[in-house]
């Protein structure tokens, strides 16, 4: 999986068309999920993650498809590529470090719950999701507020 990420990567860099990009980033960020699914011990939280990147990235798609004009797509330069693959190979080569060798011994949904609830309802998080909290409402008074300022859509229209 990580060489897909890497070679994915080298596709988003060498890619011109915006529409390219963004295929490319949601690819890398369903790997990247399922990377940190298998990772962690909670398998929900990359899913969450998953679902929150694809949100943003299908407003991300709509705008840019509204702005830009339908350009064609070129050929992805192969000189890019051919360093990428060298490196990818150089990298699985080697030994992967323990922790991304490192899978949940216990299937979904039969952990102990008394170990989940430690997990999700430590202090050490606490400051994440007060940090999450003051962001997320921030955001939502900000868009009020520039709503209610202008009236208006946020693009115009010719």
């Amino acid at each position: 999986m990580l060489f897909l990420m890497f070679l994915l990567s080298g596709l988003f860099l060498a890619s011109s068309s915006p529409h390219l990009m963004i295929m490319t980033l949601l690819a890398s960020t369903f790997l990247a999920t399922l990377i940190l699914g298998a990772m962690k011990t909670f398998p929900w939280v990359a899913y969450i993650l998953f679902l929150v990147f694809l949100g943003g990235i299908l407003i991300l798609f709509t705008y840019i498809s509204s702005l830009s004009s339908n350009p064609l797509f070129k050929k992805v330069k192969l000189e890019i590529f051919i360093p990428m693959i060298f490196m990818s190979i150089f990298m699985l080569a080697y030994n992967l470090p323990p922790m991304l060798m490192e899978v949940n011994s216990h299937p979904i949904g039969v952990r102990p719950a008394e170990l989940a609830m430690k997990e999700l309802f430590s202090p050490l998080v606490y400051p994440l999701y007060l940090y999450l909290f003051s962001y997320l409402l921030i955001t939502l008074l900000y868009v009020v507020t520039i709503m209610k300022t202008y009236y208006t859509p946020l693009r115009k229209t010719l």
